[in-house]
């Protein structure tokens, strides 16, 4: 598979409630100048003034996906990196963590899997709730005054990166695991957590740093398995041991 192939089968870019349709066409024509194909509408229809604005990346709009919400995409991918002008460099701020487009596409070349990125409203961006089902944060650096870019301008910048720095894994045996695997995993990590009574209030972080950690593992399916089988061995005592406990307080 030559690199413009591989980029046109697995980079997917999504639009969450995008209000401008010149925004909407701007992006189409971008994604067409880096070889792109796969777009996807969360809660908005491209219409005339969209399609009169994407030229030769028309046929982009006429396929594109729509959805009515965020989360249904999900399951889809392997890497899913929200995009914001909002950064943060405080490590207790790990939902916004920044990622320069340049080091994004340096790790991703390691990757495999389909990856989406993900662009929010032109007023305010992605929300925290949608930032949270993301598995890596990336951030243009810009003009500390006035570091937001227009949307169709964000996209242009990061596809660019994409298209002169990104080399795609060659001659890779080994698969990314599946999305579902990767939820199955933290949900059952997750339970663990709870059976050993972690606090309530860090349970949300917690889960979004244990999601990028898995998603940033390059965890192949054969590791997948094994680890799994390690995290049902854990679980299945800690409640052996629960179930213990209350039998013999009842006695």
């Amino acid at each position: 598979m030559s690199r413009t192939e591989y980029l046109s089968e697995n980079v997917y870019v999504v639009l969450v409630y995008p209000k401008y349709q010149g925004n909407i066409g701007a992006v189409a024509r971008s994604m067409w100048n880096s070889g792109l194909r796969h777009l996807i509408i969360i809660g908005n229809r491209p219409d005339d003034e969209a399609f009169a604005r994407s030229m030769g990346g028309r046929f982009i709009l006429e396929n594109a996906e729509i959805y009515d919400n965020f989360h249904s995409i999900i399951p889809k991918f392997n890497v899913i990196a929200a995009t914001s002008s909002t950064a943060s460099s405080n490590e207790k701020h790990f939902r916004r963590l920044p990622m320069t487009p340049e080091k994004f596409w340096e790790e991703m070349s390691h990757q495999t899997g389909k990856i989406a990125l993900v662009f929010g409203r032109e007023d305010d961006g992605l929300r925290n709730e949608e930032i949270e089902k993301c598995n890596y944060f990336i951030s243009i650096p810009g003009n500390p005054e006035y570091p937001v870019y227009n949307l169709s301008h964000a996209v242009a910048i990061i596809l660019y990166v994409m298209f002169t720095r990104f080399n795609p894994p060659e001659d890779i045996e080994i698969a990314a695991i599946a999305p579902d695997h990767e939820d199955l995993m933290l949900k059952n990590v997750m339970e663990i957590l709870r059976l050993t009574s972690y606090p309530d209030h860090k349970m949300r972080n917690t889960e979004l740093l244990l999601r990028r950690l898995i998603a940033r593992s390059r965890m192949s399916d054969r590791e997948y398995f094994r680890i799994m089988g390690v995290i049902r061995r854990v679980k299945e005592n800690l409640q052996g041991s629960l179930e213990n406990e209350s039998d013999n307080q009842r006695n």
